[in-house]
């Protein structure tokens, strides 16, 4: 089943079973227009072989009526020539009669009555007795030799006799059974009028034996297995080698389809009539001629040739033959060149194209279209230009990613390490805070104990004093360290600039892969997917950013005002000492001064305390930023990854 599945066996199929339609539909029509041409011809030369057929038949008939003709001339001639002596009638009528072809039964001669001028003369001759002495010779042939005898008031009743006197027209009778010889034949019987003058004095006539048409009507064979038929003015079958039996009926009787066509109407209008129809007797369909055959007495004859229609469309057939094997070979010639051409022009060239865009599927686009195939002019030629500048922009695409994701990595690693340096720092700042908390909270409880012993003992003004030398140190170590964290901030907003300045570095870069993925279609949408989640990433650190920077402004403000009132009690912490070396009786004051002083400690540690809380807030955004450089960093090192997927060139 691979093959019918291959490239090569579709494109085959779509241009040889189309062209196989047109072939068959173009070869069909032509063989429906040969054959009906040919048909057509072949009709054709059916009716002028059927009307030349009926020029023979029409000849013989004409013969005969020549024959009759020349007997009636012969008589006339005896009979303006005054002579009346039957003798020389009945001999002239026997010589004639032995001229006359074998198919010639009997010639007669019949006077009307007392045309001779001798009938009552011969009123009881046997010969003549029954016609009432009128001269009647009928010569007819017995067993070989010729025979005559008169002719019966019964006979001289007849068409043949009557008709010619009655109407001077040349008469031919339907055919009827004879007794000749003591055997019973068919034939008609012609007759023709005998004139003076104008004037009809008698009649002669021939009988023809049917059986005498036979030889002639035998012998017409136009076409191979061809049938014939005759039959006169009446539709009576003179002859019909389709079936013998039928010879001396009515055609409609004998073959009521032809009624149908209106055949004999057809041939007494002297009209030729063709058709076709099943024949029983040559099992086929056949085509049927019948052509008319005119007579003397302006009657028309018919005959009929029945010929099979595989014999008239022989050439037709053979024609038709001859055109399906030249469609046979023209399809075995297409199915096998048109595979072949499809395989050379075509599937080669896609083959070796699957196989370059088979690597391309594994990641492999260090590749180049085959040799030869860019400078090809026709659509191949376009495909191959197209897929080389795909290929050219995947790899410069590629590698712009490749060099940009490898610098978001090493930016992402340099911020990391800046958020850890970061993150320790913050840590110490907030173990010295939580010191100088401490310190604080001791100095506040010195305080208390110098306020409440003031009155008690100097010397606790002197141990105050310590004690407040001792703070003034620890508020001048707070003040530094505050600076220190101060400073450490400022370092920290100059990391957040950098990490938010990376951020947006990343998120355009990613912003340029995005559309360079775009561009690259279904080959780049796995990489905007991760270029779409690097530039979130940005966007979130960026965002991220933002708010250390913020918190950290706010961490500043809060730590100047820190510094200020740790400086105003540094300053009072000084005033403090130099007043207490002054007199004792200062110690009102210096008792006030303790008061104010614990009001400023508690001040200072609500401050710092205050402080605490910034540097820890501070530390949990060190975290996050951490955290958000170490995923970013895990991100560049999946888009690496990713981007090493690809083998570029």
């Amino acid at each position: 089943m691979k093959i019918f599945n291959s490239l090569q066996f579709k494109i085959s199929m779509v241009i040889v079973v189309p062209f196989i339609i047109m072939l068959i539909i173009s070869n069909l029509f032509n063989i429906f227009s040969v054959n009906n041409v040919t048909k057509k011809l072949s009709y054709k030369v059916l009716e002028e072989s059927a009307k030349g057929e009926a020029a023979k038949v029409q000849a013989l008939v004409q013969e005969a009526f020549d024959s009759l003709s020349t007997f009636e001339y012969t008589v006339d001639n005896l009979y303006r020539s005054g002579e009346r002596n039957r003798e020389v009638y009945k001999n002239t009528t026997k010589d004639f009669f032995e001229t006359l072809p074998e198919g010639t039964g009997a010639l007669f001669l019949v006077f009307k009555n007392n045309v001779m001028g001798n009938d009552a003369d011969y009123i009881n001759d046997p010969k003549y007795s029954e016609a009432g002495g009128m001269f009647s010779d009928y010569v007819y042939r017995n067993n070989g030799s010729a025979d005559d005898r008169g002719m019966t008031s019964e006979e001289l009743k007849s068409d043949y006799y009557s008709v010619p006197v009655t109407t001077g027209n040349i008469n031919i009778t339907s055919i009827y059974d004879f007794e000749v010889g003591g055997k019973m034949v068919k034939m008609n019987t012609w007759s023709i009028p005998l004139k003076n003058n104008g004037q009809i004095i008698g009649v002669a006539g021939v009988d023809i034996f049917i059986e005498s048409l036979a030889p002639i009507m035998d012998n017409i064979n136009p076409f191979e297995n061809t049938l014939t038929s005759l039959f006169d003015h009446n539709g009576t079958l003179l002859y019909n080698k389709e079936n013998e039996t039928h010879v001396g009926k009515n055609i409609y009787e004998a073959y009521p389809y032809y009624k149908d066509n209106n055949v004999l109407e057809s041939i007494k209008t002297g009209q030729t009539v063709i058709f076709e129809d099943f024949s029983t007797s040559l099992n086929t369909k056949s085509a049927y001629i019948f052509v008319p055959i005119k007579l003397e007495t302006g009657q028309n004859w018919g005959m009929k040739i029945l010929v099979p229609n595989y014999v008239i469309l022989e050439d037709s057939n053979n024609i038709r033959n001859i055109m399906i094997i030249i469609l046979a070979v023209i399809l075995v010639i297409v199915f096998i060149i048109t595979p072949l051409i499809i395989k050379k022009k075509v599937v080669f060239i896609i083959k070796l194209l699957a196989q370059d865009l088979t690597k391309l599927s594994k990641g492999d686009i260090s590749w180049d279209t085959p040799p030869g195939f860019t400078e090809l002019k026709d659509e191949w030629g376009d495909i191959a230009r197209a897929i080389k500048s795909i290929l050219d922009n995947l790899n410069n695409v590629m590698n712009t990613v490749k060099e940009s994701s490898e610098q978001v990595e090493s930016a992402a690693n340099e911020v990391l390490s800046g958020n850890n340096d970061l993150s320790n720092r913050t840590e110490m700042q907030a173990s010295s805070l939580e010191e100088t908390a401490s310190t604080m909270n001791e100095m506040a409880s010195n305080v208390k104990f110098a306020v409440s012993d003031i009155y008690d003992s100097t010397n606790m003004v002197v141990e105050a004093k310590d004690y407040v030398g001792k703070a003034g140190k620890i508020i001048e170590e707070s003040v530094n360290k505050m600076d220190a964290v101060y400073e450490s901030s400022s370092k920290i907003m100059d990391i957040t600039k950098m990490i938010e300045s990376i951020a947006f570095q990343t998120n355009i870069l990613a912003l340029n892969a995005s559309v360079e993925a775009a561009r690259a279609g279904e080959q780049g949408r796995g990489f905007a997917v991760v270029a779409s989640e690097v530039r979130n990433l940005a966007q979130n650190t960026q965002e991220s950013v933002k708010n250390i920077t913020s918190l950290i402004f706010d961490s500043n403000d809060k730590i100047n005002l820190a510094a200020a009132s740790v400086n105003e009690s540094k300053d009072i912490f000084n005033d403090i000492a130099d007043r207490m070396d002054k007199v004792s009786d200062l110690m009102q004051k210096v008792n006030i001064a303790a008061k104010e002083q614990e009001n400023g400690i508690g001040q200072i540690n609500i401050a710092i305390n205050e402080m605490d809380s910034s540097v820890q807030q501070n530390a949990a955004l060190v975290e996050e930023a951490s955290s958000s450089s170490q995923l970013l960093l895990n991100e560049a090192k999946n888009l690496n990854k990713l981007i090493d997927f690809f083998k570029l060139r």
